[in-house]
């Protein structure tokens, strides 16, 4: 099956996921991702009875280690608050980054944006080789491997997962059941600008899970950037025609980003998380959009990698690049600063 294919029927399934009106074969179809996701439910949780158990043991290395992960497949932003922990601890402890590999975009991004980054599905083997040389380890994307034990596991949320009602994959997006927050000590509620009642919300949480230290988080604007490294003003693209691309987990956060920030897209196009185009797929998009009156293309720090290497585009390619911003930061990394003694 091609790459297209592939990213075509996953478009679908995202879409059908998201369609909130189902017609009547549609409601059979998606009753029957229920009962699959009742199946891998069960899966998930016998699989960490063992992990609990300590029936299958992870292993132990003697460097520090936290896990920074979601309990659902992509969208919260656990990335960007990986590169961020790393930023602010990496002068207090010899820091590397720990991926699995998937997501070319993610790694090429983490590596643009930090010094000690190491990618392998088998990240317990890839700790014990590097152990000698750092003092802290950070596993982008943590929660779900337990194959190597941590001191702190953090998660991040994100507005959409508190929309939605909680069911696993493939009935919805969740990878875990919520009692997966029992061995999380830190809980990030990310897009808190979208969140209604955020503090209503994060009681609610606290009081299910009284362990937790639950920090509200947002994006902010760090700047308007094109590949060349020129930055533009917000200002200058403010009741303009423009055009926004997103290939990303939860794209409508950075359509309601450019919203917040005055910026009113003529036209929005989104692809599955990781789509990379073609050079061909680029050039039609290009052609239609410069056709239709638009010289400029917002998209993420992420798409960049999306967009095809070395291409004379006509077309103004504009990155919004954002950072996090975390509600009582001093305390948070406080929080974290404890587990790391």
């Amino acid at each position: 099956m091609s790459t297209i294919m592939i990213h075509t029927i996953k478009k679908w399934y995202v879409n059908f996921l998201e369609k909130e009106e189902k017609t009547g074969l549609e409601v059979l179809f998606y009753l029957f991702l229920v009962i699959l996701s009742f199946v891998y439910g069960i899966i998930v949780v016998i699989r960490n009875f063992l992990y609990d158990l300590k029936i299958i043991r992870a292993t132990k290395v003697k460097n520090k280690v936290i896990g920074i992960g979601n309990l659902s497949w992509a969208g919260s932003g656990k990335t960007t608050l990986a590169m961020h922990l790393y930023q602010k601890l990496c002068g207090e402890f010899k820091t590397a980054i720990l991926r699995r590999g998937y997501g070319d975009d993610e790694g090429r991004l983490i590596e643009e944006k930090t010094q000690d980054v190491f990618s392998s599905p088998d990240r317990a083997r890839l700790a014990k080789t590097k152990s000698s040389s750092f003092e802290l380890f950070m596993l982008d994307d943590g929660l779900q491997y337990r194959r190597l034990k941590k001191d702190l596991e953090i998660v991040v949320m994100g507005a959409r997962e508190l929309k939605k009602p909680y069911r696993l994959i493939p009935a919805s997006f969740f990878r875990e059941p919520l009692s997966a927050l029992k061995r999380v000590r830190v809980l990030v509620l990310n897009y808190a600008d979208e969140i209604e009642n955020s503090e209503a919300q994060k009681r609610r949480l606290q009081e299910k899970f009284s362990h937790l230290k639950i920090y509200l988080a947002r994006y902010t604007l760090k700047r308007f950037v094109d590949l060349e490294g020129n930055e533009y003003k917000r200002e200058d693209l403010i009741n303009k025609r423009v055009a926004a691309l997103a290939a990303i987990g939860y794209p409508q956060g950075f359509f309601n980003k450019l919203k917040e920030l005055g910026i009113n897209p003529t036209r929005k196009i989104v692809y599955p998380d990781h789509y990379q185009l073609s050079k061909d797929e680029f050039c039609t998009l290009e052609y239609e959009l410069l056709d239709e009156g638009m010289g400029e293309l917002i998209i993420t720090s992420k798409d960049k990698y999306h967009i095809p290497q070395n291409i004379n585009a006509k077309i103004k390619i504009i990155v919004m690049e954002i950072e996090i911003e975390i509600d009582e930061e001093k305390e948070f990394l406080q929080t974290i600063k404890t587990y790391l003694k």
